[in-house]
């Protein structure tokens, strides 16, 4: 799969392969003219208005799945900012609760808040470990929130204090599913597929390359590539090196120790 395998790694077979199918479909070329057995002046009429097509279609679908893989990013950014405020807002509302409901509180949702934080820093496979410690957090914040929401003296400030629980269980969620959204396989199959065949046709339409155009082709090659992998960076959110920046969390927990 390629989300298993390192960035680098993904590069380097994606350049490989376009390079080769450049090869082989100008090699195919050059087999069909000699075997028609001489080189027609308008052998290439249709070939140039097939590349720009190709090359057009491949440039909407990188677009296309370049904006799935950002709006996944924008998602995952949102909710820790979201999932921080949340954590906040309830910590400073356990002040409406009785005595020892509203210490149990704070200390479960500080406990909880590092162990978001853990879990936003932690490597792809350490998240599972921390997304069930933090189910098991969340069912005992609902269970202390509930009672400290009854012990509560003033009436309306109750569900108040249960309402921002209940964001912070929401959002814990959320950003755990969101956490595992990805770009469907056959999205990226397509796309890269796309991109082999893209380079087929070039070669196919150049059988016979210049030094300027081989060049060129190169150059379209790396940053075609390039493009392909920005697009799996940002669809990886723990093992990339496009990370979502956890410092809503870092400044929450911080918080808690001053």
């Amino acid at each position: 799969m390629v989300a298993d395998q390192p960035l680098w790694l993904v590069w380097l077979i994606l350049l490989v392969s376009l390079v080769v199918f450049e090869f082989l479909g100008r090699a195919l070329r050059q087999f069909l003219r000699r075997r028609a057995g001489a080189i027609a002046e308008g052998d290439a009429d249709g070939v140039d208005y097939l590349l720009s097509s190709v090359f057009a279609l491949l440039g909407l679908l990188i677009a296309f799945t370049f904006g799935m893989a950002l709006d996944r990013y924008e998602s995952r950014r949102d909710l820790v900012v979201q999932e921080a405020n949340a954590i906040g807002t309830a910590h400073i509302r356990t002040a409406f609760a009785a005595e020892p409901l509203q210490t149990q509180l704070r200390q479960q949702l500080e406990a909880y808040a590092k162990t978001r934080l853990a879990y936003g820093q932690a490597a792809f496979h350490d998240k599972p470990p921390l997304a069930a410690k933090s189910e098991q957090q969340r069912a005992a914040l609902a269970t202390t929130g509930i009672a400290a929401t009854q012990s509560v003296a003033s009436a309306p400030m109750g569900p108040a204090v249960m309402a921002s629980v209940n964001d912070v269980i929401d959002v814990g969620s959320a950003r755990e599913a969101v956490n595992l959204a990805k770009v469907p396989t056959s999205v990226v199959a397509m796309l890269v597929g796309y991109a082999i065949i893209a380079a087929f046709v070039l070669g196919y339409s150049q059988a016979m390359p210049s030094l300027v155009q081989r060049i060129g082709n190169g150059l379209l090659f790396l940053l075609l590539t390039l493009s392909l992998v920005t697009i799996f960076d940002l669809d990886r959110p723990a093992t990339g090196t496009i990370k979502v920046s956890q410092q809503p969390l870092v400044d929450l927990v911080r918080g808690f120790k001053n």
